[in-house]
């Protein structure tokens, strides 16, 4: 590929990815959008050929909702970005643990061979992806099978961390590494799995609901009583406010939505598969073992 088509293609590929990011909901943002739009258009007609809206209240008490919808948006955006940050640091703490314990097991077990340093970079490398499909309920019976993890098990991350372990208690036996050295590497080790139950936690703890239903209907009951309150001002420019205007509301609350998950596979959501991309690169040239030789692991799981 020369630098004209490599050009290209990263705009095409920045293209796509900006316009990914415009849809939160996918295709439910455009859904309500159209019951939106059809809905204060049929407001308008009336307005002009039947029952005036004018009628129903002025425009500046639509003001008073919006104000209320818009509190309760900002408390559900910063509700769900704080999990998305906080799974975002967790990842980030999981890329430089796992860095260090590479590193320091080809430090202090300098006698390893390469078929054994190979090895714990798999592990390495592989609990982090096992982790991914934990945290996106898949499961992938290669990378087990590839890391003599047993099918039945319920909990692959912790199997993972099992065989490092008893890594770690042969190297100890056999004097590949002293006392010392085997506490400075279960320190990364036991990190590795106080990162998975954080994560774990996230999952298993959304928002509640009954907040949810309740931001739901403030939003649509202010979708169904806005338009009334507008279209005596602005007549059919009433269409066009109320689409602008649904389009940053419900597209608010259904990013806060996909953000709240951040272990899913959407655009807005965290890019797992480059982290372990990253953290299989990182321990591949830290323990000095061909690059590559994780590449067999698949970077994902199946259902």
């Amino acid at each position: 590929m020369n630098a004209s088509q490599q050009i290209k293609t990263h705009y095409l590929t920045r293209s796509r990815q900006f316009f990914d990011h415009c849809h939160p909901g996918r295709f439910l943002l455009w859904k309500l959008l159209f019951a939106v739009g059809v809905y204060t258009t049929i407001i308008c007609w009336i307005d002009l050929h039947g029952f005036p809206a004018s009628k129903i209240m002025e425009a500046n008490a639509a003001i008073s909702i919006s104000a209320v919808i818009g509190l309760l948006l900002i408390f559900r955006n910063n509700s769900a970005y704080e999990r998305w940050w906080e799974a975002r640091k967790l990842w980030g703490q999981l890329v430089n643990e796992s860095r260090n314990l590479a590193i320091k097991t080809r430090s202090y077990a300098d006698e390893l061979s390469d078929a054994e340093r190979t090895e714990v970079a798999q592990l390495i490398a592989g609990f982090a992806v096992a982790l991914k499909d934990l945290l996106r309920e898949k499961r992938d019976k290669e990378i087990l099978s590839k890391l003599s993890i047993p099918e039945s098990s319920n909990h692959p991350p912790s199997a993972i961390a099992l065989h490092i372990y008893k890594k770690l208690k042969r190297w100890r036996s056999t004097g590949i590494v002293d006392q010392w050295e085997q506490l400075q590497l279960d320190q990364h080790a036991k990190v590795l799995m106080d990162i998975c139950g954080g994560t774990e936690r996230i999952l298993k703890s959304p928002i509640a609901g009954s907040y949810k239903l309740l931001l739901w209907s403030g939003l649509l009951l202010n979708a169904v009583c806005v338009p009334w309150f507008i279209v005596p001002s602005f007549h059919w420019w009433s269409v066009v406010i109320m689409l602008v205007t649904s389009y940053f509301v419900f597209g608010l609350e259904l990013l806060a939505e996909e953000v709240e998950r951040p272990f899913d596979d959407l655009p807005n959501d965290l890019p797992l598969d480059s982290i372990c991309e990253t953290i299989r690169i990182s321990a591949e040239e830290s323990l000095e073992v061909a690059q590559g030789s994780c590449s067999s692991l698949p970077n994902g799981g199946s259902d």
